[in-house]
Order: structure tokens, then sequence, then C-alpha cells
């Protein structure tokens, strides 16, 4: 397999706020869509993951979320045509928090496992 991930790591030096974003290619959508992607956040001080469709922000989490991966799946719906999904890390007020992304997939149709924000 081949493909990309997203790690933003909060070593220093780094301040709070600044974050590592990763886009996509143009990706044809056409009605409803799914968006599934594993995401890993770990740390005291962890802030965000972002996740936005052409500027509209489709996933939030924010904090520690015990430093297993998850599962992501999130209903899209946008105007068919060519979009961008943007995945943002921000970091914390510390070294204690890393964020990861990883197996990113935009298949046609609803999600099986519906649409969540943690």
């Amino acid at each position: 397999m081949t493909g990309y991930y997203m790690y933003i790591e909060a070593s220093s030096p780094r301040q709070p706020g600044d974050n590592a974003k990763l886009y996509s290619p143009p990706l044809k959508f056409f009605g409803n869509m799914c968006l599934q992607f594993y995401y890993h956040m770990s740390g005291a001080t962890t802030e965000s993951l972002k996740v936005n469709v052409s500027g509209n922000l489709v996933f939030f989490a924010r904090g520690d979320k015990g430093g297993m991966w998850r599962k992501a799946c999130v209903n899209v719906s946008a105007i068919e045509g060519l979009h961008r999904v943007t995945f943002e890390g921000v970091v914390g007020s510390s070294y204690t928090g890393d964020i990861a992304i990883d197996d990113f997939s935009l298949t046609a149709g609803s999600c099986p496992c519906g649409k969540f924000f943690d």
C-alpha cells in the first residue's frame, strides 16, 4: 500500500497553536460521500484535530483520546465537483501532545458508522 499520513509532534521548538496541514489532491464529490480515517491523539496538552472539506468543518476533536487509534466516519454532502479535504493538527501548550491521522478514504454513499464529533 502507498499513501500519506500526518503526524504533528510537539517537541521543542514549538509555540502553542502551531499547526500542520495535510491537503488531499482535488477529489471528485457527487452527492453524499463517506469520509473515513483513523486518528491518534495522545498527551495531556493535546489541542485539536480539524477536518475540512473545501473550507467547511466536517470533523473536530480536542484533547487526549487515550493514546489509541480511533476510527472516524463522517457523512459529507458537498456540491458535485472537485473538493479538497484538509486535515489540520494543532499543538497545545506544551510538548506532551501528539496527533496523527492515517488510512483516509472517501467513498460514495452514507457511512456505515454514522457521523460523530469527539
